[in-house]
């Protein structure tokens, strides 16, 4: 066994599957269903493997601080495995979002009822709410695009130098 880090590759052959080419739901059969989407039960497990992992992957982050385990020994020990499970390890990342609902709904509520700041009347209040969430989210969004782009240079690795 080698200790190579594993690498992300994608199948150069891709099946390109068109909307239109889709059946729609209420014309397939069971069976048919049965095959292309998950169960009630296969989302209860996944759901419950990643509460799971998240709750291992955070004891193990919680034991190396009291051990006092350099952080970045942590991430790249749980880098691979906790991919997809950000918001379950996080507290923080809960809270921001949970932080995040609250105000939208809160500027929502006041758009809906005319309770603005200021007394001028809001011409578009879906782009305003748009802009208030893009806001709140930015921070994300920034993690987000900084995982992808370290995803795409361990798929294609000759494209970084360029």
């Amino acid at each position: 066994m080698t200790n190579q880090k594993p690498k992300v590759r994608f199948n150069p052959r891709a099946d390109l599957v068109t909307l239109v080419s889709l059946p729609v739901a209420s014309d397939m059969t069971v069976e048919v269903k049965d095959s292309l989407w998950y169960s009630g039960d296969e989302l209860r497990a996944l759901r419950d493997n990643a509460r799971e992992a998240g709750r291992l992957i955070r004891q193990k982050y919680e034991e190396s601080i009291s051990l006092h385990v350099p952080q970045h020994y942590i991430i790249s020990e749980y880098e691979v495995c906790s991919r997809g499970l950000e918001l379950r390890i996080d507290p923080e990342r809960q809270e921001n979002i949970h932080i995040t609902r609250q105000i939208i709904m809160k500027y929502q509520h006041r758009l809906r009822f005319g309770l603005t700041s200021t007394s001028s009347v809001i011409a578009y209040p879906d782009l305003y709410l748009a802009n208030v969430s893009k806001k709140l989210s930015r921070r994300s969004r920034d993690i987000a695009l900084s995982a992808a782009r370290k995803d795409y240079f361990a798929a294609y690795p000759e494209m970084e130098s360029l």
